[in-house]
């Protein structure tokens, strides 16, 4: 049970969280102050510093933040299909278009793809994490005649995870999809193989 401190760190957490979305997509990360945050956010400016005493690690709770709601956004849509291999693709298709499209993502590239990229790298490891998490968790029970053990069922979500990471950092620039339909295409054609040999 979480006492009330804890409870009331994390709403305040969550209200700088919502403060920063919205100042960085108006200003954008480089326009947008720390205290400009903590006032739109109803906090002192030292409450937001003590938590994230720079920006960039702002910008990457955010983008976890986005991946956690992703994820159970993905389950909820993807609970209906009964097919092994297309949940896997359409769930990839989902999760890269999700990052490939985000409004705060794409102003952030096209203002400053340097920043951009080393959030994405430096700085990633915690959404690389969850997302690996996430795979792992699932990917186990797609394989129904032939169940995978956990360390099989990471090691294959680490495979996936990278090759959707490297996907991004290498198309944010080229921009080749123009709908999450390409992306699934693309995942159809050089993904599936991982799970799943060719009939």
């Amino acid at each position: 049970m979480k006492t009330p401190s804890a409870s009331r760190a994390e709403r305040t957490g969550q209200k700088i969280l919502d403060a920063a979305m919205s100042s960085l997509l108006a200003k954008g990360l480089k326009r947008t102050s720390i205290e400009a945050i903590a006032a739109l956010a109803g906090v002192s400016h030292m409450t937001v510093y003590r938590r994230w005493p720079h920006k960039e690690d702002l910008f990457s709770d955010l983008l976890s933040r986005e991946a956690d709601q992703l994820f159970a956004h993905v389950d909820r849509e993807l609970a209906g299909t009964g097919d092994p291999q297309e949940r896997l693709i359409e769930g990839f298709a989902a999760i890269f278009w999700s990052f490939y499209d985000h409004p705060l993502l794409a102003r952030e590239y096209a203002a400053d793809p340097a920043t951009t990229l080393r959030v994405l790298t430096v700085s990633s490891a915690p959404v690389f994490d969850r997302a690996i998490d996430y795979l792992a968790a699932r990917v186990a029970g797609l394989m129904t005649d032939a169940p995978m053990g956990d360390d099989e069922a990471r090691r294959v979500a680490e495979v996936m995870v990278r090759i959707t990471h490297s996907l991004l950092l290498t198309t944010l620039e080229t921009r080749p999809f123009t709908t999450r339909d390409e992306v699934a295409a693309w995942g159809r054609e050089h993904v599936g193989w991982i799970l799943f040999s060719a009939e």
